[in-house]
């Protein structure tokens, strides 16, 4: 079933990650992951494989920005300093019948080192990612991206010629994993997520891709539903301080 699937992509994605990195594999009593960068939360995933104490995952983390996907949601009494979020595992198919509207700018496949100074300034600028993180994701786009292995591609969207928003999709095993969808606040209602969505569907079926998956934030729902996505189950999520 699909929806048992909602964590492998992003599994996948660190262990990739972890290669283009250097960075070092995880495996405690019930957890396991990578831990990739000290600047970005989003490059440092750990997994559990079962109920594992709120204080025994965050230490996994070796002060760390990043997440640990839970299989089950802890007490407030037991997460101490650790935030826990609520995420949620969606998934659609790439060949969704509904139809994007016509975004108020461009879509662009990051292929130049502008368009990756560009994608990344929007990016840090939405998430709070460390300016330092700026230099892994070059190497992360060396390895996966277009010059490399292609199984990461990196979407820009640009309004009047500025960087307004991003996407990215993760390509692997007959899965499209999308990921790192953040828009300038300015620029927000211009359809800038759902024309990312759709483009990302169109690299994935242009691979023969039919199925995608994605971990949605509480606010991302609706933008994900329009799209053409269903949700599967939630996913708890502890964040470093």
């Amino acid at each position: 079933m699909l929806g048992e699937r909602l964590l492998e992509n992003p599994r996948a994605l660190a262990e990739k990650i972890a290669h283009a990195l250097g960075g070092n594999a995880v495996e405690r009593p019930g957890l396991i992951g990578f831990l990739n960068s000290r600047f970005d939360r989003f490059l440092n995933h750990l997994f559990a494989t079962e109920s594992v104490a709120p204080r025994d995952a965050g230490a996994a983390l070796e002060g760390r920005p990043g997440f640990v996907w839970l299989v089950d949601e802890p007490s407030v009494e037991d997460l101490g300093a650790l935030r826990l979020l609520e995420m949620y595992g969606m998934t659609a198919s790439t060949a969704s019948p509904v139809e994007p509207g016509a975004p108020q700018g461009e879509i662009v496949e990051v292929r130049s080192r502008d368009d990756l100074d560009g994608w990344f300034a929007v990016y840090s600028e939405v998430f709070g990612a460390d300016p330092r993180a700026g230099a892994e994701w070059g190497r992360i786009h060396h390895a996966l991206g277009p010059d490399g292995d292609g199984s990461l591609l990196l979407l820009l969207a640009r309004v009047d010629g500025s960087p307004a928003a991003t996407g990215a999709v993760f390509l692997l095993d007959g899965l499209a994993g999308l990921y790192c969808f953040t828009t300038r606040e300015r620029l927000r209602g211009r359809g800038l997520g759902s024309a990312l969505v759709h483009a990302c569907h169109a690299s994935a079926r242009a691979r023969g891709i039919e199925h995608a998956v994605l971990q949605a934030t509480g606010s991302g729902r609706s933008v994900y539903a329009r799209a053409g996505y269903r949700e599967e189950r939630s996913l708890p999520v502890l964040l470093s301080p």
